[in-house]
């Protein structure tokens, strides 16, 4: 992807989570705004409708004491004024005072007159039940001695709102004389008070006397429709107990122009987002990104002219780009003045580049390989034991025997090929061990023949007789690899190499010898490995350079120069030399030397005891179904009883059913649930001393250790040869404690248990 692409990229993309952020930000503190506007409206309209509502309260009991603390009303209590109740509380008085009811009582709690407006429009009296109904609230009042107590409290009956009032009735002239009686007056708030407190408090109101009510809290609001919400709030009588809730219908303009508001907020806020986006993306364009594209375009076209070539990087402005520019013509005219120095330091760096890149590359081949070992060599191993069961069931005459043999051959090439691909490509610190310079050769040329010779011949001439060096074989391996491609690129893919080994001692006395580049030797016996081509040969000038680092006489991409120094240090590191011969026109030969070692001390194996009339028995582990089923059948043939399963789990469970059962325990390394490992590791805390045979299609190199500290009797690699699977089964029950089957003291034990 393009600077240009990645900047536009990185801008829309932050700009993009700015304005989404700024848009669930805006949204969120508008709704929180709006919300608690909401609520602080409905706590302002219902205590202004309970202030209303009180306010009438106040006003009738106000109206109650104007009329307690008259003198009519006291001479009407001792029965003068008889004309009090006619002149004060006519239908007229009533309508405009809004009362229902007036009752006046004397002190001794006896009814003097009650008036109540009648549906014809007269007065009539109060029914002596609703007297016994509203005389309780007389009590308190009249045993008050100071006179001064009031009442003003709301009371349902029937569904239906009261609001009560009450006053004493005093003489003004006798203040401590006492109360005379008492006014109670009822105003019913029925549908007409209920329209006319709706137009005064310009919302629509209702009544809800429902037990319990709506909620706990004094004002809560409750959606009542997409138009509307409802507002209850909490109306308490004089003793402080709730008695109904007035229902306010509020609309939801608020609610409305909140979700209005959000959504505009938020278009507004997308398309600043994208103005502001498309501005940052038009002014980085032009400012930045199509002056770094010309800048880039003037050091790409210095670069492919070369660094030799005139010509400056031209850069507009005044500031730091026009700086960068100015640095990079001056540094241009420093790698003119020491061109040739810059060039193989460019050189060198690219080259390493691609040096890094291969390795990464050998890296993955080397993951990649490791990873389907397992698999491959469950394959080879089924393949190899289905096709050895063929070949046994078959007459050694038969026309498919040979065929059989050739495919048993193919199946340990295959092998050896997987084999020798996990050695080469495992990364490890070099380890020094005895090799057969033949085995040293033979897999080296199996290596280069899958396809690294392209149309050339390999031809190699080695003694018969053994020569052995103590070296690290991958890294042996590669050198010569690395000569043979190197030898391969220098005649274009068509010609013949020849290898030679040969065996020589220093100081020299057969003069036949050419030591090129054996001088930094000491004295001893060598092997030496030459590698000669048919190429062109490398200049006499060049010769002195060839095992520098970075220097290379291939094109561009054909090599890195790093190969030959790399080869002559892993050389050195092994006691040994490298050095050529050349010709022009002839071709090229590299001798390797590596000092000659003594042959490995053959370890004398343990000879397999003479086969007993017991049954050998084999706990045989393998998660593979089709390995396990072609060994299980070739290890019968051989006499032993096979008992197979297909994980650790199922292995360990067969083992602890009879501990003293088994000679041998063959196990797979790679398993679900429990692995080879860990099955080994629980049978040697168990404490039996049952051999276990470890058999693997990929053991790595760290499992070396883990496999080491577990004691296996022996380690077998994938495909295994069935004669050598045999022989160490053989060989590892014979060194072993006897079983409970071939002692008869632990056969009787057995037996009686």
């Amino acid at each position: 992807m393009k600077l240009q692409h990645k900047a536009w990229a990185l801008v829309l993309t932050i700009v993009g989570l700015s304005a989404l952020g700024a848009m669930f930000v805006v949204l969120y503190h508008v709704e929180s705004s709006f919300a608690q506007l909401e609520t602080y409206r409905a706590e302002r309209e219902g205590e202004r409708a309970r202030r209303l509502l009180d306010q009438q309260l106040t006003s009738m009991s106000a109206t109650a004491k104007d009329y307690a603390w008259w003198v009519d009303a006291v001479d009407y209590t001792q029965g003068q004024k008889e004309s009090f109740m006619e002149d004060n509380f006519d239908i007229t008085n009533l309508g405009y005072l809004r009362l229902s009811e007036v009752l006046v009582f004397d002190a001794q709690e006896k009814l003097l007159a009650s008036v109540m407006p009648l549906a014809d429009k007269t007065l009539g009296p109060v029914s002596p039940q609703r007297v016994n109904e509203l005389t309780p609230f007389l009590s308190s009042m009249l045993a008050d001695a100071s006179g001064v107590n009031a009442t003003q409290t709301y009371r349902v009956a029937d569904g239906k709102l009261e609001m009560l009032v009450s006053a004493t009735i005093l003489d003004p002239a006798k203040p401590g004389d006492g109360p005379h009686g008492v006014i109670l007056m009822v105003r019913h708030f029925d549908e007409s008070e209920l329209t006319r407190f709706s137009d005064l408090l310009m919302f629509p109101v209702r009544l809800s006397f429902d037990r319990p009510f709506a909620g706990s809290a004094p004002i809560h609001l409750v959606d009542a429709g997409d138009e509307r919400r409802d507002l209850y709030a909490a109306v308490k009588d004089a003793y402080g107990d709730r008695v109904f809730d007035l229902v306010i219908g509020l609309d939801r303009d608020l609610e409305h122009v909140e979700q209005s508001l959000a959504w505009k907020t938020m278009i507004y806020a997308l398309s600043i987002g994208i103005l502001a986006t498309v501005m940052l993306v038009f002014f980085l364009d032009r400012m930045v990104l199509r002056r770094l594209q010309r800048f880039h375009k003037n050091v790409q076209d210095i670069t492919e002219r070369g660094p030799m070539a005139s010509g400056q990087v031209v850069v507009s402005g005044r500031d730091e780009l026009s700086e960068l520019g100015d640095g990079v013509n001056r540094l241009l005219e420093r790698v003119r003045v020491d061109a040739l120095a810059q060039s193989a330091a460019y050189q060198q760096q690219e080259a390493l580049q691609l040096q890094l890149m291969q390795s990464q590359k050998i890296e993955a081949l080397g993951r990649f390989t490791s990873g389907i070992a397992h698999d491959f060599n469950n394959s080879l191993t089924a393949i190899g034991g289905w096709v050895r069961l063929a070949d046994e069931d078959i007459d050694p005459k038969h026309p498919s025997h040979e065929a059989l043999q050739q495919a048993l051959k193919a199946t340990r090439y295959a092998g050896g090929l997987m084999k020798q691909l996990l050695t080469f490509s495992r990364q490890s610190p070099p380890r020094l061990e005895p090799l057969h310079v033949g085995r040293l050769i033979d897999e080296s040329r199996s290596l280069v023949a899958s396809g690294l010779l392209r149309e050339c011949e390999l031809e190699i001439d080695c003694p018969s007789q053994a020569m052995w060096v103590t070296a690290d074989l991958t890294q042996i391996e590669q050198v010569l690899v690395n000569l043979v491609i190197n030898a391969v690129d220098a005649m274009d893919g068509k010609g013949k190499i020849r290898m030679v080994v040969e065996r020589l001692s220093l100081p020299s006395a057969d003069l036949t010898f050419s030591l090129i580049g054996a001088s930094s030797l000491s004295d001893g016996s060598y092997v030496r490995i030459s590698l000669q081509d048919q190429g062109t040969g490398i200049p006499i000038e060049l010769v002195s350079r060839i095992f520098d680092p970075f220097f290379t006489t291939k094109t561009l991409g054909k090599g890195t120069g790093l190969g030959l120094s790399v080869a002559h240090g892993i050389m050195a590191r092994h006691g040994g030399a490298i050095g050529l011969t050349t010709e022009q026109g002839v071709g090229t030969t590299f001798h390797l030397y590596l000092p000659e070692s003594q042959a490995p001390e053959e370890v004398t194996s343990v000879a397999p005891s003479a086969p007993s009339l017991a049954t050998r028995e084999l706990l045989f582990a393998d998660d593979e179904p089709s390995v396990r089923k072609v060994w299980t059948t070739l290890l019968m043939r051989q006499g032993w009883t096979v008992t197979p399963a297909c994980d650790g789990e199922e292995a360990w469970a067969l083992f602890q059913q009879d501990t003293n059962r088994w000679d041998v325990v063959l196990t797979d390394l790679t398993m679900p649930r429990l692995d080879g490992l860990g099955l080994a590791l629980r049978i040697k805390q168990a404490g039996h001393p049952v051999p276990i045979v470890l058999m693997s299609g990929n053991v790595r190199e760290g499992d070396s250790i883990v496999v080491g500290s577990q004691r296996f009797s022996a380690v077998l690699h994938k495909p295994v040869d069935p004669e050598k699977l045999f022989r160490v089964l053989d060989e590892v029950r014979a060194v072993a404690p006897p079983s409970a089957a071939e002692r008869p003291d632990l056969a009787q034990t057995a037996a009686a248990a």
